[in-house]
């Protein structure tokens, strides 16, 4: 929310509408650009003059990879998803969806969509939050007892896989064994 004020401060440089600069204390409009990146009173009022927006344009982005954590480059879908199961439908159609992915900061790519169609059935089949909602939190002797698995399994063949699939949700592909020239079989856990 700090970027998110920090861009409006920077779109209220640019406007000539005084009404943009509605909440902000007299005596911060004087600030040098310098001091305005360090100035905590600043930084306040732009939170507080912000959270209404925050919480409607970008909350709805970023739900669901706060409760995935970094995925890296599939944090940027993972926000586009997120933003169409968090907005009325309705209201999306002809709208444009600014996409920013960066790397290690060598590079970074920007482009947009723009939603042309109905998005309903793509938003029901995903389903992606009633899904994160549905884990399954594990404890860290499961989580340990998981790695090890996958160590045994790691460079194996001729390796049948041991581990408990009941928690695995209908439709989900595992490994079932490697056989001697390492070609792995797969199964579908079955609903």
């Amino acid at each position: 929310s700090k970027s998110y004020g920090r861009l409006e401060y920077n779109d209220c440089l640019r406007s000539t509408d005084a009404a943009d600069w509605e909440g902000i204390p007299d005596e911060l409009l004087k600030l040098s650009y310098e001091d305005s990146l360090k100035d905590k009173a600043l930084e306040k009022a732009l939170l507080a003059v912000t959270k209404d927006q925050f919480k409607k344009k970008v909350e709805p982005c970023i739900a669901a990879p706060s409760l995935c954590g970094n995925m890296y480059n599939g944090s940027l879908y993972c926000s586009l998803i997120s933003l169409i199961g968090n907005i009325g439908l309705a209201a999306a159609a002809g709208k444009t969806i600014g996409m920013f992915s960066y790397g290690s900061g060598a590079a970074s790519t920007l482009f947009s969509l723009k939603v042309t169609g109905d998005l309903t059935k793509m938003v029901q089949k995903i389903d992606l939050m009633h899904r994160l909602e549905q884990r399954h939190i594990s404890t860290p002797e499961e989580y340990d007892e998981a790695c090890a698995l996958r160590m045994k399994a790691y460079g194996s063949k001729s390796y049948k896989a041991v581990g408990d699939v009941a928690s695995l949700i209908p439709g989900t592909y595992y490994l079932e064994n490697i056989d001697e020239v390492y070609r792995r079989t797969y199964a579908i856990k079955q609903g």
